[in-house]
């Protein structure tokens, strides 16, 4: 039976890349995002690809939605056996003397309470199936960026949060994944709107990234991502992984045919 992988946003970027790779793996993949327009788009470039691709619009983070999200997803599939907690907001920007509280909590409610909400839906499911909880964290969540308080707080979160899934859920493989500086719209972002908000050194760091070509393609890392999605052993449950680390790239060398984008 093929596997079924939750992917969410998957509308664009990382999340994109992850759901394409991984239906070309062989995986029936469940999209959900925000926006309904795109997220369309990708499931049919999927299927005219000969994949199998669910579109399912909502909000991670809104708790009732991250309910139909995972019935949806067992009304049409009956399974789940990876979910990929890729969305998130790089919003607010702006040092923590500024810090306004509905706008951390927005924040929050994406970065750590959507991942932990739709886990908790998914649970049941991926105990079955000896399932994988895939978060998509940053290298933020260990050094800070000044001036991205509440992203760089809720990505270490979101580390904890896999430890401690990890180890209340053994019959699940729980990792947190740093996916590198990616060439998505949260870079496009801080480039052209952040650097109100942070120190100009910072600010100019990101721009360098892009202006020296430093960015990866999302496609780089979402590849590895989908690989861990569907193969990364139990052993390494609660650990935070980088993409390129030496035992990620091995495994992606052991299960990726050569034949394979």
């Amino acid at each position: 039976m093929k596997p079924v992988i939750i992917v969410t946003g998957a509308s664009r970027g990382l999340g994109e890349a992850i759901g394409k790779k991984a239906a070309r793996l062989g995986a029936q993949v469940v999209l959900t995002a925000r926006s309904k327009q795109e997220l369309h788009r990708v499931a049919s470039e999927i299927d005219d690809l000969g994949g199998r691709a669910l579109a399912v619009p909502g909000d991670v983070g809104n708790e009732e939605e991250c309910r139909q999200i995972v019935e949806k997803t067992i009304t049409q599939y009956g399974r789940i056996d990876a979910l990929v907690n890729n969305a998130a907001t790089v919003e607010p920007i702006g040092p923590i003397a500024e810090a306004n509280a509905q706008a951390w909590e927005r924040s929050w409610a994406v970065n750590v309470l959507g991942p932990a909400v739709l886990t908790r839906f998914a649970l049941p499911y991926l105990r079955d199936s000896h399932g994988r909880v895939i978060n998509i964290s940053s290298g933020a969540a260990e050094g800070g960026i000044a001036g991205a308080g509440a992203y760089s707080m809720s990505k270490a979160a979101l580390n904890l949060f896999t430890r401690i899934l990890a180890a209340e859920e053994e019959d699940i493989t729980a990792v947190a994944v740093r996916p590198g500086v990616v060439d998505t719209a949260m870079q496009t972002f801080i480039r052209t709107q952040g650097e109100p908000g942070m120190p100009e050194d910072v600010h100019d760091r990101f721009v360098r990234f892009y202006d020296d070509g430093e960015l990866l393609s999302p496609e780089i890392p979402g590849r590895v991502l989908a690989l861990l999605a569907l193969y990364a052993p139990a052993g390494w449950s609660g650990e935070f992984l980088s993409w390129d680390e030496d035992k990620v790239q091995r495994m992606v060398r052991s299960h990726e045919l050569p034949s394979k984008p």
